[in-house]
C-alpha cells in the first residue's frame, strides 16, 4: 500500500506483511471496537426505543410462505448430498461438519450450512428441534422467548437474545413441514426488530431407526453495520459450538 512520507513531502511504498498473528490481533481490536460501540449503534438503529416493552403485543396475522424459502432444499434421500469424502468421515465420527452450500439458501442469498448426526430415530428428532419454545433450555445466550401466536403449521415467536453484552430483540415465524421433516424461519416483517435479517432452517434425514442425518443452514445481519468478514468469523466460530449443544440435548432429550 502507498503511505505517504511527510517528512520528505513525498510519497514512499511501504509492504506490509500480515502474518496469521498480527491478523488475529487485528480482529480482536475490531471485535473489541464493536463491543464498545455496540450500545450507540444499537440505540441508533434498533428498532426498539429505550424504555419501550420487552415484548411485542400479541396479535393475530395471516401467515403465507414465501415461495423461494418454502420450497424444500435437496440433500438427497440420506442427506449427504454435496459432502466430501473427508467430510463424510468427519460426520460419522460424531463431528458437526461446516459445509459449503446453497440449498435451501433464500434467492440471492449465502447462508452458512452445517451437517450432523442424531443418535435418535429421525421422527424423535424431529419433535425435538421442532419445539421451539425449549430452545432456551441449550442456548445459553436466549434470555428470554415466548410463543406469541400458534397456527396449524407455525408459529410467532418473540426472542430476546443477549450478544456481546447487549440485549437483541426480534420476532421469528417458523414454518413446519413435518411431512418433510424440515421447518424454517424468517423475521416477521410487521414487528421491530434489531436485526436486519433472519434465516434458517432444519432438515432431517432418516440414516436407518435409529440415526438421522441433520443438515442445517441460517444467515444473520444485524442492524447496524458490521463488515461481512467479520460477521461471518464470528458466526462460524460461535455455529459449532452451538449444534454440539443441540445435539446433546436432543439426545438427552429423547432418552428421557
Amino acid at each position: 500500500m502507498e503511505v505517504p512520507n511527510r517528512s520528505q513531502g513525498r510519497p514512499r511504498l511501504i509492504r506490509l506483511t500480515i502474518d496469521r498473528y498480527n491478523l488475529i490481533v487485528l480482529c480482536s481490536f475490531i471485535l473489541i471496537s464493536l463491543a464498545c460501540l455496540w450500545p450507540a449503534l444499537a440505540n441508533g438503529r434498533s428498532g426498539y426505543q429505550p424504555g419501550s416493552l420487552d415484548r411485542p403485543v400479541s396479535r393475530t396475522v395471516q401467515v403465507q410462505s414465501q415461495p423461494a424459502a418454502s420450497a424444500v432444499p435437496d440433500f438427497g434421500p440420506d442427506g449427504l448430498k454435496d459432502l466430501t469424502a473427508q467430510q463424510k468421515k468427519k460426520l460419522f465420527s460424531g463431528k458437526v461438519v461446516l459445509v459449503s452450500s446453497h440449498q435451501g439458501a433464500p434467492e440471492g442469498q449465502t447462508i452458512i450450512s452445517a451437517a450432523l448426526i442424531f443418535e435418535v430415530p429421525a421422527e424423535k428428532a424431529w419433535a425435538i428441534l421442532s419445539d421451539t419454545e425449549d430452545q432456551a433450555e441449550y442456548l445459553e445466550e436466549i434470555e428470554d422467548l415466548k410463543i406469541i401466536e400458534q397456527g396449524a403449521n407455525y408459529n410467532r415467536t418473540f426472542f430476546v437474545v443477549r450478544i456481546m453484552g447487549q440485549k437483541v430483540r426480534y420476532t421469528v415465524i417458523h414454518h413446519f413441514r413435518p411431512d418433510k421433516l424440515y421447518f424454517w424461519w424468517e423475521l416477521d416483517p410487521a414487528e421491530p426488530r434489531d436485526l436486519k435479517q433472519l434465516y434458517g432452517f432444519w432438515k432431517l434425514h432418516r440414516l436407518d431407526e435409529q440415526r438421522t442425518v441433520a443438515r442445517y443452514g441460517s444467515l444473520v445481519r444485524p442492524a447496524f453495520p458490521v463488515p461481512a468478514f467479520i460477521r461471518d468469523w464470528l458466526y462460524k466460530a460461535n455455529l459449532r459450538s452451538s449444534l454440539e449443544k443441540v445435539k446433546k440435548y436432543v439426545a438427552t432429550k429423547a432418552q428421557g
